[in-house]
């Protein structure tokens, strides 16, 4: 993890995790690079429990979210069970594979839908895998797969599963997302940069998770400028706020440029969809120690 230091304290924040997509931090390679030594603010302590920590939880975290939480209006049935950070991901409109899905395969693929929301893993690989079997083709079935494998730990097959998504529709945006948060995972940022661009491509007026991935392979290479403008730009497309990480990690990057006021303002805006008592308390004081005076 890497942190944000002072003589007032030490804030530390996770942001890739290696099992999961939790909130908003790359590892030790950012921890230990020049940028984070620039920090110079920051009061709060870390929490034992809190989300903002390094331990791996056996499933995606699911305490960071805006209205994804629900599905979004955008996305079609099959999307609506994926697994956040990809809840309620929509397909491209060129992605269409899995429109002519039928029979025992989509049967198959809500049986594991509800066994994913559940957290019951082993019998949502099940049932998706008896999907597949039924029908290859079938994208959502494979990102799903790739999440419910990554929750489990199993990285590679994962990569894998979401990699065969893309050789069913190479147009299918869920799926280079999926192949980008791996990359994430495994702090691999040139492709994960290049997963995130395509998923861009793919939908670049109303996706905001594909720049919030693009804004976050910049950062972990250390562009902050390219960093910043990706992260604004998931901003403005994310009416919804549906993809409240893109506020932190700009919060971020002005903390290493030292512009405490845009820092504090985007702190403020990721308070409005963080719903983990824990990671509330930790950035309002964080804040207080930033701005001086208390967050309500």
């Amino acid at each position: 993890m890497w942190g944000i230091r002072s003589s007032r304290g030490h804030f530390t924040a996770s942001w890739w995790r290696r099992s999961v997509w939790a909130l908003i931090c790359a590892g030790a390679a950012i921890c230990n690079s020049p940028l984070s030594a620039q920090a110079n603010h920051g009061s709060a302590t870390k929490e034992p429990g809190s989300l903002i920590r390094s331990p791996l939880p056996p499933v995606p975290d699911d305490r960071v979210k805006g209205p994804d939480a629900a599905a979004s209006p955008a996305a079609t049935s099959d999307e609506s069970c994926f697994m956040w950070p990809l809840t309620g991901v929509g397909a491209s409109t060129a992605g269409v594979a899995s429109l002519a899905v039928q029979g025992q395969a989509r049967k198959d693929f809500q049986r594991a839908c509800t066994a994913a929301s559940e957290k019951k893993l082993g019998k949502a690989e099940e049932h998706l895998r008896k999907a597949l079997h039924a029908d290859t083709h079938y994208p959502a079935a494979w990102v799903l797969l790739g999440q419910v494998l990554k929750a489990q730990q199993k990285l590679e097959d994962a990569r894998d599963a979401c990699a065969q998504a893309l050789k069913v529709d190479p147009n299918y945006l869920p799926a280079d997302l999926c192949v980008a948060d791996l990359y994430a995972s495994a702090q691999k940022w040139q492709e994960m940069l290049r997963f995130a661009n395509a998923a861009v491509v793919l939908d670049p007026a109303n996706d905001p998770h594909a720049y919030f991935y693009t804004a976050g392979a910049y950062f972990g290479m250390h562009r902050l400028a390219e960093a910043e403008r990706s992260a604004l730009k998931a901003v403005e497309v994310d009416k919804a706020g549906r993809e409240p990480r893109a506020h932190f990690l700009l919060a971020q990057i002005y903390e290493i440029e030292r512009k405490p006021d845009a820092e504090a303002a985007q702190l403020q805006e990721y308070l409005k969809s963080a719903t983990d008592p824990q990671d509330v308390a930790m950035v309002k004081k964080y804040l207080a120690g930033l701005t001086g005076s208390p967050t309500k």
